[in-house]
């Protein structure tokens, strides 16, 4: 069976997507503002009164990313986040080594030999986890003061 070459093309744009999806908005759970011009990545959260927490992102990954600060600051940027700060931990590790038969031979009457290889492997989880902080705009300008009460005129 031949597919369109519309449908593949589609296939295709879908999947290229699925590739590209930014994790911290996939699992971001918070209010949504419109798009800011800038945003920051932080180390510690911001000082009290200065910034209002919107919103947060958890996701876990097999692998670490190499973009992270590109990608949490692009989902802070989508959310209307002016500062975002991440972390990530390790949750699991786990090695192992295989044999994997890479040669055979049957030697006349001693039956069949194999020669192996180890080969190692590794699976681990990360957890990453995101706040995003929109900074709370200037406090308004206290009213202008009021003019002098009237003063009662003498005769």
């Amino acid at each position: 069976m031949r597919f369109p070459r519309a449908a593949t093309a589609a296939l295709f744009l879908a999947a290229l997507a699925a590739c590209t999806t930014n994790p911290f908005l996939a699992g971001y759970s918070g209010e949504r503002f419109p798009a800011v011009a800038a945003a920051t990545v932080v180390k510690e959260d911001p000082a009290a009164g200065t910034a209002t927490k919107i919103g947060s992102s958890r996701f876990v990954s097999t692998s670490q990313h190499d973009r992270i600060d590109d990608e949490a600051r692009d989902a802070a940027l989508a959310v209307g986040a002016d500062m975002v700060r991440w972390d990530v931990k390790q949750l699991s590790r786990a090695e192992w080594v295989e044999s994997d038969p890479v040669y055979q031979r049957r030697a006349s009457g001693r039956g069949q030999f194999a020669s192996y290889i180890p080969i190692p492997g590794t699976s681990e989880r990360w957890q990453y986890a995101a706040t995003f902080w929109r900074a709370v705009s200037a406090p308004p300008e206290p009213p202008a003061s009021q003019p002098p009460a009237p003063t009662s005129a003498r005769p």
